[in-house]
Formats: C-alpha cells, sequence, structure tokens
C-alpha cells in the first residue's frame, strides 16, 4: 500500500524539461531571408540564429503567444507566425517551415 500511495504521488508530478532541452524551430522570412530559433524553456530562453550571429534572448510574459528580448531585439510569435524587431528597423514577419 505504501508502494502504490509513493508511485502515485510521483505520477502526478508535472514533468520538467531537463535543462537541456532545445526546440528548434526553422522558418521563411518575408522579407527572403531564413532564420532559426532555438528555444530552451527550462531555462526561459531562446536563442535567435540570424545571418550567422547568435542573439540570446531571455523569455517575457505574454498574455497570449511568446515573447521573448534582451531589450535592443525582441520576437513575438503565436502558433506559426513570428515577428522579429531589432532596434528601430521595422517588423520582419516570418513563418515557421
Amino acid at each position: 500500500m505504501v508502494v502504490a500511495t509513493v508511485s502515485a504521488a510521483c505520477a502526478a508530478e508535472p514533468r520538467r524539461p531537463p535543462e537541456d532541452e532545445v526546440r528548434r524551430v526553422m522558418f521563411d522570412c518575408a522579407n527572403g531571408e531564413q532564420l532559426e530559433m532555438r528555444f530552451f524553456p527550462a531555462r526561459a530562453v531562446a536563442l535567435l540564429m540570424r545571418n550567422g550571429e547568435t542573439i540570446e534572448l531571455q523569455q517575457q510574459i505574454s498574455g497570449s503567444g511568446f515573447i521573448y528580448s534582451n531589450g535592443p531585439t525582441t520576437v513575438r510569435g503565436k502558433g506559426r507566425e513570428l515577428t522579429v524587431e531589432i532596434g528601430r528597423v521595422g517588423p520582419i514577419r516570418c513563418t515557421a517551415r
């Protein structure tokens, strides 16, 4: 009976992603460029891979979809759509492959 209780308690715990778990998504953008996002959910961090550059972004609170930012660079997304905002440059709209 004790074993059953302990097993049930462990099964009820939500699974936490491993620290090194990564989700990679490739995007095609309206301006013709391609970029990759690497999401690390356990660390609330994402990497934007664009034009040979890697930019680390911290997850932000979002009412819907997701937002990652480091100040000058912000990535917003929902579903397959992604918008990249870099400084004063107009937004870059992208769609997941």
